[in-house]
């Protein structure tokens, strides 16, 4: 749990202006200086929220971090009830994106992220596992007054979980990704 504060911290503090003059831009030689950004991403489907940040890397380029903590709201409401066994996942997402028009965290953008996540698992006796995978999302940032920004992204990804007891010797699940993020950008 504290390695999870640590990089909830250091996120954070990423995001926030280190002076005078640092929310003006990018500066110049592309050295990773440039606007930052901090949001709530949640998904368009049950399931749980990420913090993410994103910072401005060079012109048209920009690095992101997310850290999604996931949920199987079935347990609790039938609604929700997927064939996932997961009840709680703990995961880090980083990732590149590329603006395609306009400026960073201001335009049309795509990106690909790694996707890792620790699944706790209920097959009769509580089980961790490790969850590893990918997405391609495709996305448009929009930034409003006094640097409110919204985020939406769709996607395709791919998570690989290995064998459970009961279960086959490994899985692949493919599926869509989609999610709406708030938050600010400095």
């Amino acid at each position: 749990m504290d390695g999870v504060m640590g990089v909830l911290t250091a996120l954070v503090m990423m995001a926030s202006p280190a002076g005078a003059g640092a929310s003006e831009g990018p500066r110049p030689g592309g050295n990773g200086e440039g606007r930052r950004y901090v949001g709530l991403a949640l998904p368009l489907a049950p399931g749980g929220f990420a913090l993410e940040g994103e910072w401005e890397w060079d012109d048209g380029l920009s690095a992101t971090l997310g850290l999604r903590v996931g949920f199987n709201l079935g347990k609790w409401i039938r609604v929700f009830e997927d064939a996932d066994p997961a009840y709680l996942r703990l995961g880090i997402e980083p990732g590149a994106r590329f603006y395609l028009k306009g400026l960073v965290l201001e335009g049309l953008w795509v990106g690909p992220r790694l996707e890792v996540a620790q699944a706790w698992v209920d097959t009769g006796a509580q089980q961790r596992v490790w969850d590893v995978g990918g997405a391609v999302l495709a996305g448009y940032s929009l930034r409003l007054d006094e640097g409110f920004t919204v985020q939406a992204a769709l996607g395709l990804g791919a998570l690989y979980r290995p064998a459970l007891p009961g279960s086959s010797p490994w899985t692949v699940t493919v599926a869509p990704r989609a999610q709406l993020s708030l938050g600010w950008s400095l």
